[in-house]
């Protein structure tokens, strides 16, 4: 083991969220809190419809993403397997309170088909792999992939605050039940970023790794799974307009503040979000 491996591991103490608080308070149903009602005397229009399913899936999807995550290394690090655990369950009911939103909009009914062929492009091959070969190599790569686990982890939670930030600017009724997601969500992101500010930090071989990823990585995560045509809805509903490209140029100086990151690799995921 070198001297980088051996710094990728502080002690918890050392991090500022409490992770025993986050489970002590995490999140469950919202169905009794929302207020649905709205929805028959001021409907949802179509695209704002659309979009609440395109984040619904994307909340459904966390359980694989979180299977193949601790196939690696990752799984040794108790702190962050103990954030997983309930940032999976608090996904789980976000993703139920999106569901009571769609059941709840007309327009729900009337929505395209979200199946359809992939996109197909070539830097995103590396995600096309199997889980059995991408558990191999991320166990040759060792304890430095936590790093790349939480830092591909956060810049796939800005890009969906970007979305439900656009779906509350719908209406009062609509961000009535999505600012409190944004919240909840926000304590994901005060973890992740800790987590990845403090092994980006520590380890020069933990930057390189994780700038590869955040290179190759089709954004939202999981996009490497969906239609080209919801892919590309996303893209332009969420960062075709000027509002949006702000959003993402906004992500880009997030991405580029991280340690050894740097401007280059936050440009690559700026171009990957825009249409």
């Amino acid at each position: 083991m070198n001297s980088n491996d051996e710094a990728t591991t502080a002690p918890p103490e050392t991090a500022g969220f409490d992770v025993r608080e986050f489970a002590r308070t995490a999140h469950g149903s919202h169905r009794g809190t929302l207020d649905l009602g709205s929805f028959a005397e001021e409907p949802l229009d179509t695209e704002s419809v659309r979009l609440v399913r395109a984040l619904r899936d994307m909340e459904r999807a966390t359980l694989p993403r979180v299977r193949d995550v601790l196939v690696t290394a990752t799984h040794k690090d108790a702190r962050v397997t103990a954030f997983l655990t309930t940032w999976m369950f608090e996904r789980f009911w976000i993703a139920d309170a999106l569901d009571a939103v769609l059941d709840a909009s007309p327009a729900a009914r009337d929505l395209p088909s979200s199946a359809g062929p992939a996109r197909w492009v070539l830097a995103e091959r590396r995600e096309r792999r199997g889980p059995i070969r991408r558990s191999l190599i991320a166990n040759i790569t060792g304890t430095q992939i936590v790093a790349e686990h939480v830092t591909t982890s956060l810049v796939d939670e800005w890009i969906t605050q970007a979305a439900y930030r656009r779906l509350a600017g719908v209406s009062p009724a609509v961000a009535s039940i999505i600012n409190p997601v944004v919240e909840i969500k926000q304590r994901h992101i005060r973890f992740l970023a800790e987590e990845s500010e403090r092994r980006l930090g520590r380890s020069v071989r933990a930057q390189r790794i994780t700038r590869r990823a955040l290179r190759h990585s089709a954004w939202p995560l999981g996009s490497v799974d969906r239609s080209k045509h919801e892919r590309t809805f996303f893209e332009r509903h969420v960062f075709g307009d000027q509002s949006g490209r702000a959003e993402a140029g906004r992500i880009r100086a997030m991405v580029a503040a991280l340690p050894g990151i740097g401007p280059g690799v936050a440009s690559t995921v700026e171009s990957r979000l825009l249409p």
